[in-house]
């Protein structure tokens, strides 16, 4: 009984640690931090970001990855904190906060925080 106790106390201690870290983390993002907006598009595990306003979800459920990329504004997203896209969809509309973008077709975005609009 003690020792499912321990378990318990230990697994308690564990999520409440892992929330704080997970809580510290977003405020930290605010601080310096650029914001775009525009629609997700999930592709085999990429996530991009397409930031033209022509752009539908319709369009992201229904148009390859390579089509998108040729006619629209898109960023590929490599996102710190994963837990912030879990309840991101594809074709979702979001705001993201980044500190820098690194040039190339598509660009690449370092994302640290990921907001559903």
């Amino acid at each position: 009984m003690k020792r499912i106790i321990t378990i318990l106390i230990s697994l308690i201690v564990l999520a409440m640690f892992w929330y704080l870290g997970d809580l510290s983390q977003q405020t930290k993002v605010i601080e310096g931090a650029v914001t775009k907006e525009g629609i997700i598009v999930i592709n085999k595990g990429n996530v991009y970001l397409v930031e033209d306003t022509n752009f539908t979800k319709e369009d992201a459920k229904d148009l390859l990855i390579d089509e998108i990329i040729g006619k629209y504004n898109v960023s590929k997203l490599y996102i710190s904190n994963s837990s912030s896209i879990k309840n991101i969809e594809n074709g979702d509309k979001v705001k993201i906060w980044y500190y820098e973008i690194q040039e190339s077709v598509p660009a690449k975005i370092r994302v640290v925080k990921v907001e559903k609009i």
